[in-house]
């Protein structure tokens, strides 16, 4: 059992099943467009060393660009373009990964039970976001400043906390308030210069700084408003 056959038994016995919860897509990629312009997205990874498969569930917005600052297409844009995503298992929290076997039989089961922990947890995840702009009309700049490793909702880590400065300024602009987006481009932008002062210390050499300097410029025009 490799990959491309795992993915053969999604399309037959996963797909079906999202399908009729209004969702597109087939493999190892689906997603679904709401009126409240936020973009569920759910995806399959085989795994680096092959021999499995895990899950992530994924919220984008159909009004900005990704992460790689283009525009977006939903039907091409994967959970790894996403800033807010969590990792599915049957217990609804922590790191997991479904091994592929040698029965077909066994296989089966584990793209059902890929459905089970998808309608148990994942759908809750999706609707934890279900009424934007909540929740993120209730962060305040100083959250960021305090908090590195944001934790949205109690539940959700963000790792990057340039990166949520930057969508959060993009959310605020969208719902009309531009002071407020200021305010995160401001602690964006103290945290990109915070992170290539922190470089340049330990890189000296011309293309380093070369670099640096491209960091820089990418973060100005990313918080730009």
């Amino acid at each position: 059992m490799n990959a491309s056959i795992f993915k053969k038994l999604v399309n037959k016995y996963f797909s079906p099943n999202i399908r009729q919860l209004n969702w597109k897509g087939s493999g190892f990629h689906f997603f679904q467009s709401n009126p409240n312009h936020v973009v569920n997205i759910f995806g399959i990874q085989g795994s680096w060393y092959g021999g499995s498969v895990c899950c992530e569930t994924a919220i984008h917005f159909d009004f900005i660009h990704d992460l790689a600052h283009k525009e977006i297409d939903i039907s091409k844009t994967t959970y790894a373009s996403c800033i807010i995503r969590n990792r599915l298992s049957p217990k609804g929290s922590g790191d997991y990964h479904w091994r592929f076997r040698d029965n077909e039989e066994e296989n089966i089961k584990s793209v059902n039970q890929i459905w089970e922990a998808f309608e148990t947890h994942g759908l809750s995840f999706y609707n934890d976001f279900a009424n934007f702009p909540y929740p993120f009309d209730n962060i305040n700049p100083k959250d960021l400043e305090i908090a590195h490793n944001y934790k949205l909702l109690d539940k959700y880590h963000i790792t990057n906390s340039i990166h949520l400065a930057w969508l959060l300024k993009e959310i605020n602009l969208f719902i009309s308030r531009k002071e407020i987006a200021k305010d995160f481009s401001e602690v964006g932008m103290g945290q990109a210069l915070t992170n290539a002062a922190r470089m340049s210390s330990s890189s000296r050499s011309i293309r380093a700084k070369g670099n640096i300097q491209k960091y820089i410029e990418v973060n100005r025009e990313m918080f730009r408003i």
